[in-house]
């Protein structure tokens, strides 16, 4: 666990309520559950025994869930977590964890998700209905394909707007809470043009921030790799709930993904019906890798302060030929700026900001500072490879857990 500047950590962590309907998602729950909750935490793990269960399946599942309780105490700065095991009887699964919420006053329900939505759905049905109907503020986590080493919080203009900001900040408390446990710096990275300033809690995140001007999924691709989670806002449109959940789903394969929601609703109205507005997703299809050819992306820093200005082409030497390096102090704005063309080799827009992107994060001389990126010549459309619809069956709507 890595140590990092403090933030105010207070809210979501003394109450979380994880609903289980498998035993096997237990594990990356438990996990991100250990990582949000306060060292001090309750976590409550919750079964929904429901009518159509036979005896026999009701005895394994409480079997199941009380064996899991009885064997994850907490170690090190997670000792005096507590974890209970809880089952509860209710005439469909998502009653019983909306009434258990309301019980426990949870301050955060965890849920997990395969990562798979269709045309009507975002979660599943299952899913859908809780967040929908919840009060409860929520964090529905699809879990990536090796452990966590470094956090991604992408910000859009839309969660800089009046009735995002509320939503931006608790995605940012949960992001502060995970980073906790992370080997690398948190990425921040703005996407879309620039509308306001970013909130100081989401400044400090990371020791720098980049900016791609692209879409939010088409931006997320290219920064995020196997090890990351990001985490994700709601924005207060019905799709910015898309772009949150499925949009970078399909473009973050291999990362975790963590949705927060603040307060558990869409307002005016459930989920079900925000998708059913939210436009279609993404054209279904395979594109081809693309082959490697030169690619332009025109750089952007704005630094701290104006005292030793790093040289950005010996800094991306390594990588690609860079020209129209320039400094210059804007009169609205003190930092100083530099820009720089870079000329780099990639299969696709993505990998080609990806591979300027890791040159500068690890750049000392540039902590502190916010980097754009803007493609020249290049189209948005290559960014993500494989775009795919999964339709959720009647069998399995997707659940918690």
């Amino acid at each position: 666990m890595t140590e990092h500047a403090t933030a105010d950590l207070s809210g979501p962590g003394r109450r979380v309520l994880v609903p289980v309907a498998n035993p096997a998602s237990l594990p990356p729950l438990l996990g991100c559950a250990r990582h949000l909750a306060d060292v001090d935490g309750e976590i409550t793990l919750l079964t929904v025994l429901t009518p159509a269960l036979d005896d026999d399946e009701r005895w394994r599942r409480r079997a199941d869930l009380a064996a899991a309780a009885a064997t994850t105490s907490g170690t090190g700065a997670d000792a005096d977590q507590r974890v209970h095991a809880r089952c509860i009887e209710a005439r469909s699964v998502s009653r019983g964890v909306l009434r258990a919420a309301e019980e426990l006053e949870a301050t955060l329900v965890l849920m997990g998700w395969r990562g798979a939505s269709s045309t009507s759905d975002v979660f599943g049905r299952l899913i859908d209905e809780i967040v929908g109907r919840s009060t409860s503020p929520l964090a529905i986590l699809r879990p990536g394909v090796t452990s966590m080493t470094r956090v991604v919080l992408p910000v859009s203009p839309d969660h800089l707007l009046p009735g995002g900001e509320r939503g931006l900040r608790f995605a940012a408390g949960l992001a502060w809470r995970l980073r906790r446990y992370t080997s690398e710096e948190a990425t921040v990275l703005r996407t879309g043009a620039f509308t306001s300033p970013l909130p100081a809690e989401v400044s400090r995140l990371g020791d720098r921030v980049h900016h791609d001007y692209r879409r939010v999924h088409h931006a997320v691709g290219a920064f995020t790799r196997a090890g990351d989670v990001v985490v994700a806002a709601v924005a207060p449109t019905v799709s910015g709930l898309r772009a949150a959940t499925t949009h970078l789903a399909w473009s973050t394969p291999e990362a975790g993904l963590l949705v927060a929601i603040d307060g558990g609703r869409i307002r005016g109205r459930g989920v079900v019906d925000a998708v059913a507005e939210a436009g279609k997703p993404l054209a279904a299809g395979t594109q081809p890798p693309g082959v490697p050819r030169e690619r332009r992306v025109a750089v952007t820093i704005r630094l701290p302060d104006a005292t030793d200005v790093p040289r950005v082409e010996r800094i991306l030497a390594g990588i690609g030929h860079t020209d129209h390096v320039m400094t210059w102090w804007p009169p609205n704005d003190g930092r100083t700026h530099l820009g720089a063309t870079v000329h780099v080799s990639a299969a696709t827009t993505n990998g080609a900001i990806a591979t300027i992107a890791a040159e500068l994060q690890h750049a000392s001389a540039l902590r502190g500072a916010e980097i754009s990126y803007d493609v020249e010549g290049g189209s948005a459309d290559d960014a993500v490879t494989t775009l795919y619809t999964e339709p959720v069956s009647a069998e399995h709507p997707g659940g918690p857990g």
